[in-house]
């Protein structure tokens, strides 16, 4: 096992939340232009009956924290409980255009463990 590179009780802390907040903010940026030059884009309404929030985005968002959550915990066979999970939720998405579906799922997935990994081996060591 390696040494943490970081020591200092605050300095963990903050690059914990610099980690946590990247990996939420770049990940839908990562997955569209990786995604979306290949596959269509869904519709966004909008407008007093449009939704408050995009399923698909709070979906990608919790999948980013339970990810990194994981790695920095050292659990990583329960990532693939979410890759499962959000899999059979979405089957009928994922019928009708397999490659933006599981395509953004696997982007995103790809994001959080580099995160989750690099933030383990700077304050965990690994």
């Amino acid at each position: 096992m390696s040494l943490p590179l970081l020591h200092h009780p605050a300095t963990v802390v903050f690059a914990l939340a610099v980690g946590y907040c990247l990996t939420l903010g770049a990940s839908g940026a990562i997955v569209r232009f990786v995604v979306l030059p290949k596959s269509f884009s869904p519709e966004v309404r909008t407008g007093p009956d449009a939704p408050r929030f995009e399923p698909s985005t709070v979906i990608g968002k919790c999948e980013n924290l339970i990810v990194v959550t994981f790695v920095l915990c050292g659990e990583l066979t329960g990532i693939a409980l979410v890759f499962a999970a959000k899999s059979l939720v979405r089957v009928d998405e994922i019928k009708l255009d397999p490659g933006y579906y599981l395509g953004g799922t696997l982007v995103n997935l790809c994001w959080s463990l580099f995160m989750g990994i690099l933030l383990r081996l700077l304050v965990l060591g690994w």
